[in-house]
């Protein structure tokens, strides 16, 4: 059974927040705790306030803890590795390291001393994934409900993106380049962390160019279930999606990870359907041919073909606070700063979008907006 609970909460008033957090978990049939080891996986795609609903709200985090506690968890912990991460990192603007500081949660630093990993669904790709997953007993992924200008949704399954340190990510896009293929790397890792449960905070969610420069929607939900996918096939049916057609969603069916909800406990789904969400706008499915079996033979004529039709980012020189992150980030080298402005070489860039992701000044424009 992959039930799915949906409960109202319209406020991060943490004692209201404590209330529906125990009845969506308990309602989703959260698996027994008592006397596990459990790394909480919040999602920290930067270390941006509360208040601008790019991270997992600092109220959800708590609740959650006092809730695992209750349940008689022994061990608890927490990490996440935003793409720029340096070593020692802490979540601080986002109120998350206080919330582990007051709770005596340990904060995991996910750069030290990963263990190498076969991704599966990926031809044989390795990579670096937190040492921790290997001293718990379950993880719990806490995504914040956002759209993706990449993969349009991104949800619990790539949340888990999180357990590659670091600049490990951003290469990835070269290697993986159709939205087809992203799908598999996300799903053959949330094969290997294996989430246990997933309770996603959608009390103010994220709308617009996500995950990181679009803007809030009060949605004042939560949303709980033991998989992965049903949570992720829900929230892309709150938003508008055909949900099947996301290509998470579509990867994980074809792997077998996860199922589709059988049933929602709580608030009924169709009153949740926000039918003027502003999504990211759906491009035809990359055929067989050019996510499967291109790449093994023409991987140049299909980064080309991707280029071709996605459209690249527009850098927007007023906003710009020129902190180089998106320099940073480009797994293509794509970009360079002259004349205290952003210029894009739009043959070497191959339409990734992480700059987008970390731009802390919207200042980075991708024009693939759907307006219902």
């Amino acid at each position: 059974m992959s039930s799915v609970s949906l409960v109202q909460c319209t406020t991060y008033d943490q004692q209201t927040v404590d209330q529906a957090v125990e009845q969506a978990c308990m309602l989703a049939d959260m698996p027994d705790v008592a006397g596990k080891r459990i790394l909480i996986k919040p999602n920290i795609l930067s270390d941006a306030r509360p208040d601008q609903c790019i991270t997992t709200h600092p109220s959800v985090l708590k609740a959650l803890i006092h809730l695992l506690r209750k349940r008689g968890a022994a061990f608890l912990c927490m990490g996440d590795s935003p793409g720029l991460q340096r070593s020692n990192f802490q979540p601080r603007n986002s109120g998350i390291q206080a919330v582990c500081d007051e709770e005596q949660v340990p904060w995991i630093d996910f750069t030290k001393q990963p263990h190498m990993h076969v991704i599966p669904y990926t031809r044989g790709k390795q990579l670096p994934l937190a040492s921790i997953l290997d001293d718990v007993d379950m993880v719990f992924s806490v995504p914040k409900f956002k759209t993706h200008q990449l993969m349009y949704a991104t949800g619990a399954i790539k949340n888990l993106f999180g357990l590659v340190p670091n600049l490990n990510k951003s290469p990835c896009h070269v290697q993986f380049p159709t939205r087809e293929q992203f799908a598999s790397l996300m799903v053959g890792i949330a094969t290997i962390a294996k989430p246990a449960f997933c309770l996603m905070d959608g009390i103010i969610g994220m709308e617009g160019p996500g995950p990181a420069n679009g803007v809030p929607r009060h949605l004042g939900l939560l949303l709980a279930s033991t998989d992965a996918l049903a949570l992720d096939y829900t929230q892309a049916t709150i938003m508008g999606y055909d949900a099947k057609t996301v290509p998470i969603i579509q990867e994980a069916l074809h792997r077998g990870f996860g199922s589709l909800p059988t049933g929602y406990r709580g608030v009924e789904l169709s009153s949740m359907i926000v039918k003027d969400y502003l999504r990211i706008e759906q491009q035809k499915k990359t055929s067989f041919l050019h996510a499967l079996v291109l790449p093994f033979f023409f991987s140049k004529y299909l980064r080309w073909k991707v280029k071709r039709e996605r459209k690249a980012p527009t850098f927007l020189a007023e906003p710009c606070i020129k902190c180089r992150k998106c320099i940073d980030i480009c797994p293509a080298s794509a970009l360079t700063m002259q004349n205290k402005q952003i210029i894009i070489d739009t043959k070497a860039c191959i339409r990734c979008y992480c700059c987008h992701e970390v731009c802390p000044a919207s200042a980075i424009a991708v024009d693939e907006l759907h307006t219902p």
